[in-house]
């Protein structure tokens, strides 16, 4: 579900600033409007965009939790996952 929140999420967003872009533009207020109307989108983006940072992190955590506990009840230590390393390690 939250690989399809961040599209859905994109469009709406285009939607309404396109919305209030139109608007702005046949009520002849101009620039600031634009202005107002693309600061205002961006904010809703920065909000959902940290909203959805919450639910994943919330997922992938609680998946966690049942892997350590499932490897408890067969009385094994759950692997320590490694961190990715810090350079490529590939070709371009």
């Amino acid at each position: 579900m939250i690989p399809l929140a961040a599209p859905l999420g994109r469009l709406v967003l285009t939607a309404a600033a396109s919305a209030g872009i139109v608007k702005a533009v046949s009520d002849g207020r101009g620039s600031a409007a634009l202005r107002r109307v693309a600061v205002g989108g961006t904010k809703l983006g920065i909000r959902a965009s940290r909203a959805a940072e919450v639910g994943v992190e919330r997922t992938r955590l609680g998946a966690g939790d049942i892997v350590a506990q499932a490897y408890a009840e067969l009385g094994e230590t759950a692997p320590v996952r490694q961190a990715p390393a810090a350079g490529h390690d590939h070709q371009h």
